[in-house]
């Protein structure tokens, strides 16, 4: 027997074959594009989702060499919040509003003043930020009112997914949460909230557990056999902390990719009086996470790749090299501190603990003998800082870590690790599976499938240790320094209403 893993994250689609083990027989990966039509909009073709997804579905169950047949069961894993409007026959009616895209600002505004934060927090688990899909549909019925009124589904990636496979609309209570529109206590959508917004809920999917079994696929369009049970799954970072054994008090995981993202284990709703972090549903059913997201953080390091380190990538390629390898080689002969050189990665705004829409990224201490490998090095720094504020802020809600499971491309490099280690001053952990997500995923199918009884128990065992990074107590005094400095950076331009100043400066620009 085995289990397929649909994998559809930002950048984007990933196809894994894996036996009822966890370990990887195959897998496949397609490349979508993103469109800026402005610099704070990201949007994607929902089309191209399912195109690229075809294509790993073929080029996985080929390279894995099994009969198709013997593929019990599939999962969606996915990008969480992009929101795509669908009419009745799924067809999409707009690009998809990815969750980096932050165009819908007034909306955030025009939420606070009908709703007001805390019943939206107390409810949703959730802060009002642009990142959040009601947040999304409301710009479309604001700015689209003919593609609102014409949608029949407003679907996230997953449910997009599982339309295709089964003609089904259907999502998942992890994926829910993180609507802004699901109400996490009593697992439903929030009529009171969806009124006061005045969002039809008749347009939103209807909602299970992860894990349940819907149904066999019911199109031609892909190579599974069509008695392939499909399972809903969960979103991607509720999945990767299943895929690291994230099943017990104590146990946070970061996964570093496109965005960082803690997750801590709950066995009921926990909520930040100042609500700086976040509260969603588990994958495990009948439980809970505590979360925290920092959307540009590996995004940042691909930036810097793609725009500065050309040399870096020139060397990868001769020396057919991962070019992060390179970069993070560099910057591993800087030194603790960067040089003097400190950066703030909030380059589509802050996440938690902030939730600041109009934070820009920083660049601090710049000075003429610096080199690029500090600025790598920095970008590193940066994002561990940034991680540091959050895992702060667990401790405060009475979760107490007893380590940190990595997870995602930024686990690959053991210098990041290490600088992890020393600013948490916690040991961090790298899994023999780096593609948590996917095996989170792959747990969810073959337990809807029957093979496994107990979720949790399936990612205990199947869960295992490759490395462990202890922390050196000299680097985390000289971290914490550092690191308070940081802070107190950000704290000085927001509270001097710097980002809100810059931003009105470049809103007048525009309409001049």
């Amino acid at each position: 027997m085995f289990i397929a893993s649909l994998d559809l994250g930002t950048t984007g689609v990933r196809t894994f074959i894996f036996d009822v083990a966890g370990t990887i027989l195959a897998t496949d990966y397609q490349e979508w594009e993103s469109y800026y039509p402005i610099p704070s909009y990201v949007e994607q073709d929902a089309n191209s989702w399912w195109n690229s997804l075809k294509k790993t579905i073929e080029a996985a169950i080929k390279k894995s060499g099994i009969d198709k047949s013997e593929i019990v069961s599939l999962s969606v894993t996915n990008q969480r919040e992009t929101i795509v409007p669908v009419d009745k026959e799924g067809t999409p009616l707009h690009n998809a509003l990815v969750w980096q895209d932050r165009r819908t600002t007034d909306q955030v505004e025009f939420i606070k003043k009908k709703v007001g934060a805390d019943k939206i927090y107390r409810t949703t688990g959730l802060t009002i930020d642009p990142y959040f899909s009601a947040t999304k549909i409301l710009w479309f019925k604001d700015n689209k009112p003919d593609i609102y009124k014409n949608a029949y589904k407003f679907l996230l990636v997953s449910d997009y997914i599982l339309f295709k496979l089964t003609g089904q609309f259907y999502t998942d209570y992890s994926n829910a949460s993180r609507t802004m529109l699901f109400d996490i206590n009593n697992l439903k959508y929030s009529d009171e909230i969806a009124s006061d917004l005045e969002i039809d809920l008749d347009k939103m999917p209807e909602t299970l557990e992860s894990g349940t079994d819907i149904g066999e696929i019911t199109t031609d369009e892909t190579l599974f056999d069509k008695k392939t049970l499909v399972i809903t799954g969960a979103g991607d970072q509720q999945s990767a902390a299943l895929g690291v054994g994230v099943t017990s008090p104590g146990t946070i995981k970061l996964t570093t990719g496109t965005g960082s993202f803690m997750l801590a284990f709950l066995e009921k709703p926990n909520f930040d009086p100042k609500k700086r972090v976040l509260c969603s549903c588990h994958a495990v059913p009948g439980t809970w996470v505590q979360e925290a997201s920092v959307f540009t953080t590996g995004a940042y390091l691909r930036w810097f790749r793609d725009e500065i380190a050309h040399e870096e990538c020139l060397e990868a390629e001769e020396q057919n090299m991962d070019p992060y390898d390179v970069i993070t080689r560099e910057a591993d002969d800087s030194i603790l501190g960067a040089n003097g050189l400190i950066t703030i990665p909030h380059l589509v705004g802050a996440g938690a603990p902030h939730w600041n829409p109009y934070a820009r990224g920083i660049i601090f201490g710049l000075a003429l003998g610096q080199k690029k490998k500090d600025f790598a090095r920095a970008i590193l720094e940066g994002v561990a800082f940034e991680v540091n504020k959050n895992i702060e802020v667990f401790q405060e809600l009475n979760i107490d870590p007893v380590e940190l499971r990595l997870t995602g491309g930024g686990s690959r490099s053991d210098l990041w690790n290490q600088i992890f280690s020393d600013v948490l001053g916690i040991t961090c952990v790298r899994n023999v599976i780096e593609e948590a997500t996917s095996l989170g995923a792959a747990i969810l199918a073959a337990s809807g499938a029957g093979i496994f009884p107990d979720i949790a128990k399936a990612a205990e065992n199947i869960c295992k240790v490759d490395r462990k990074w202890l922390p050196d107590n000299d680097r985390h005094s000289k971290y914490n320094k550092l690191y308070k400095f940081s802070y107190d950076l950000y704290n000085l331009l927001q509270d001097k209403k710097i980002y809100n100043k810059f931003n009105e400066l470049l809103r007048s620009i525009e309409k001049e």
